[in-house]
């Protein structure tokens, strides 16, 4: 059968995609990957094809536009993004009133979701998948242009998660309230706009188009929140885009080793290099070995290192990580599980965006990690000591053991690959 992949222009998005692509290539199925034209080297260098739709997309640009128009210490505080309409990360039933769900997704809308799939890249997808008749199209849960595109031509179609399912979450809770407040007041706009999209290429909307036709899910089953969606489990297998093993990676460390990692973009929220590097000193002084991913733009604001702290511009995680007792890091999906996948202990300092504060907390309660709340005020000895306990006290790392043991457990994306094939089977309608 013929499937194309839909995200949007972003990297760590496109990431998330690559195993399951290659699982249906390798079972000799025809596979695709359309995105705005700025990731077409990024999806070319997998080793998959690329289409390019729509035009360029330039995510810092987008980002820049959404802090313009927005408040932009609600953007950058996650306490304040739910007040801002701009997050989905709120679970707390108390808090989900109606008028909270439908400022989040009045705000999420036209900010996010109509940024990711402009009205040009709906409109070459459509064309394209017109053209080459998919059998299926898997799509980012961000990126609605996919099951647009789907639904144009008949294809089956569905999402692919990491990570909890906010979107999904908070639209159930959503559509449940809506027949609550009086007709007039009834609004959807995430229907609204996807309405549109869809009556200007000869197609009707139905729930199937937010939420997928059935989801696929590398989340831990443990972790994973109540949705009564159509899921299909598959495990997370860790991809790091190109990559080389260093020299330094080759033989085995003398000491314990810790990753310290801090994703693309998070530097502000330690309160610059000069924090930083007092939490990294503070971890280094527990003698260990310190493996640093670091920017060159954060590393030149720091002072002097100890030298037990080995700074990298980037190390693949896949590589490293078997090698370490222990990782920090910002809570990112791929990073966790990655994580998960080789057992190791985690303090997890969430950037409060999308649902690393969640995530966090899941692996705190699994026993096998840390949370730490909020990296500007904490105290770097006190954070060299939450480090300690986690290398120190053997119940993280057998939680840990257990948490992969769990993922292990869930079938790998060749494995569901002919589960797939009936799933489309039964839900296009298309046929070439």
């Amino acid at each position: 059968m013929r499937v194309l992949f839909v995200t949007f222009a972003a990297a760590s998005h496109l990431q998330n995609m690559v195993t399951m692509a290659w699982a249906l290539h390798t079972a000799g199925h025809d596979v695709r990957v359309a995105s705005q034209p700025d990731l077409t080297d990024t999806i070319t260098g997998t080793g998959l094809t690329a289409v390019p739709v729509g035009e360029t997309h330039d995510l810092a640009q987008q980002v820049q536009e959404i802090n313009e128009n927005l408040d932009q210490e609600q953007v950058m505080d996650a306490e304040k993004a739910g007040e801002a309409g701009l997050d989905m990360n709120e679970l707390r039933p108390e808090k989900l009133t109606w008028e909270y769900v439908s400022k989040v997704f009045g705000t999420m809308t036209p900010f996010v979701f109509q940024n990711c799939s402009p009205d040009s890249m709906i409109d070459d997808l459509v064309g394209f998948s017109r053209f080459w008749e998919p059998d299926l199209v898997i799509w980012d849960t961000f990126t609605f242009g996919g099951a647009v595109a789907a639904r144009a031509c008949g294809a089956a179609h569905a999402r692919l998660i990491t990570g909890l399912d906010l979107m999904a979450n908070m639209h159930a809770r959503f559509v449940e309230m809506l027949g609550r407040p009086p007709a007039a007041e009834r609004h959807d706009p995430l229907r609204e706009w996807l309405t549109r999209c869809l009556e200007r290429h000869g197609a009707t909307f139905d729930e199937e188009v937010v939420t997928g036709q059935w989801t696929i899910d590398s989340t831990p089953p443990s972790m994973r929140l109540p949705v009564d969606l159509h899921y299909v489990p598959v495990r997370f297998v860790p991809y790091n885009g190109r990559s080389v093993v260093p020299e330094w990676l080759r033989e085995r460390p003398s000491r314990k080793r810790v990753c310290f990692t801090l994703g693309l973009s998070y530097r502000d929220m330690w309160g610059g290099g000069a924090r930083l590097g007092d939490i990294l000193s503070a971890v280094a002084a527990l003698d260990v070995e310190v493996v640093a991913a670091l920017s060159e733009e954060q590393r030149k604001t720091m002072s002097d290192l100890p030298d037990n702290v080995r700074v990298v511009d980037f190390v693949p995680l896949n590589a490293v990580l078997p090698t370490c007792s222990a990782i920090i890091h910002h809570g990112g999906v791929k990073t966790f599980g990655t994580a998960v996948s080789h057992a190791v202990p985690q303090v997890i300092v969430p950037e409060g965006q999308w649902d690393t504060a969640h995530l966090a907390q899941r692996v705190q309660d699994s026993g096998a990690g840390l949370r730490v709340g909020d990296a500007r005020n904490i105290d770097p000895k006190e954070f060299g000591r939450r480090v300690a306990r986690l290398l120190d006290e053997p119940s993280f790392a057998q939680a840990a053991r257990h948490l992969r043991r769990e993922t292990l457990g869930l079938p790998a994306p060749n494995d569901i690959v002919p589960l797939l094939e009936e799933l489309t089977a039964e839900h296009r309608t298309g046929s070439r």
